[in-house]
């Protein structure tokens, strides 16, 4: 039996009356993200990298005006996630193959996997239709940012010790990443140039869970994205005044990373219900703006088709 809520709220529509605001009032778009991983102060700088194309995916909630378009106000992450695969061959040949995704992997928050020959390894992490933010912000068109909400970044977030900042670092606020997974491996062929980077010779399976911070710089830096007028490329800022990337990541190893992203509409996805600019349909298509890229992340999966 529908209960009278609903019934009031199908007659109110079908007559065209204000209803109150909910899901319709909001649309999301799908975006292709193009991460940057940079691995610093490694011993001797033996295992310092920057790799770039580093592929994932992006799915924001905004509120939606009368043509479907994104309006300023309050902007959920409902989706992210990026795959690190590639390899460093130095004083020995290290091969990561990690997923970095929350708030679940192709809608499993757990995975059992850890290695790329393991069954079920995805090549990538698909979203599945999460409705539940794992970070706020706010967008303002006309300044063309997303500004994070507010978060508690953990001391060592800040520090130059390259073993401060790990996966146990607490950090807070609706404006981090919640619940960001790190599953995969990490392969180390040699000896003890493995041990001075904290690995095991062989395989070392990940997983860690931790929050993320979305600040740039010191304390105190902008906790934002630009967006284009469109909404459709984001780009983190792109260099901090240290010279690293956007964002420091976690690492238990004796050594910093550090990435940074640039994300673009996804139009072929079903999950951009968003009108663009200049349109009230989500059927427009047009050209991808990719960077150019001075290395491609080698691969040993071949990445599967569907939405992202």
């Amino acid at each position: 039996m529908k209960s009278p809520s609903a019934l009031l709220f199908g007659i109110s529509f079908a007559l065209g009356l204000p209803t109150s605001a909910g899901a319709s009032d909001r649309c999301t778009i799908m975006y292709r993200v193009d991460a940057t991983f940079e691995v610093s102060d490694t011993d001797f700088s033996k295992g310092d990298e920057t790799v770039e194309g580093v592929e994932g995916s992006l799915v924001l909630e905004f509120p939606r005006d009368e043509q479907g378009h994104p309006a300023d106000g309050k902007v959920k992450v409902l989706h992210f996630a990026m795959y690190e695969s590639f390899t460093i061959a130095s004083v020995v040949t290290v091969k990561t193959r990690i997923h970095h995704f929350t708030p679940t992997c192709n809608g499993v928050r757990e995975p059992s996997w850890r290695r790329a020959s393991d069954e079920g390894f995805p090549s990538q992490c698909k979203y599945t239709g999460n409705h539940n933010a794992v970070a706020i912000g706010s967008l303002r068109k006309n300044d063309r940012v997303i500004e994070w909400g507010k978060c508690k970044a953990a001391p060592s977030y800040w520090a130059r010790d390259r073993r401060a900042y790990n996966a146990s670092s607490k950090s807070k606020g609706k404006g981090c990443l919640n619940q960001m997974r790190v599953v995969g491996n990490i392969h180390c062929d040699g000896r003890l140039a493995c041990k001075w980077g904290g690995l095991q010779r062989g395989n070392n399976p990940q997983f860690d869970v931790f929050t993320q911070p979305l600040i740039h710089g010191p304390p105190g830096s902008e906790r934002s994205v630009a967006v284009s007028p469109d909404l459709s490329t984001i780009r983190t800022p792109i260099r901090r005044s240290d010279g690293h990337q956007s964002y420091n990541l976690p690492n238990d190893a004796p050594s910093r990373t550090w990435f940074s992203w640039v994300a673009t509409r996804n139009d072929s996805s079903r999950f951009t219900t968003c009108a663009r600019s200049g349109s009230v349909s989500r059927d427009g298509q047009v050209p991808e703006a990719r960077r150019g890229k001075r290395r491609k992340p080698s691969r040993e999966v071949v990445d599967e088709g569907g939405d992202q």
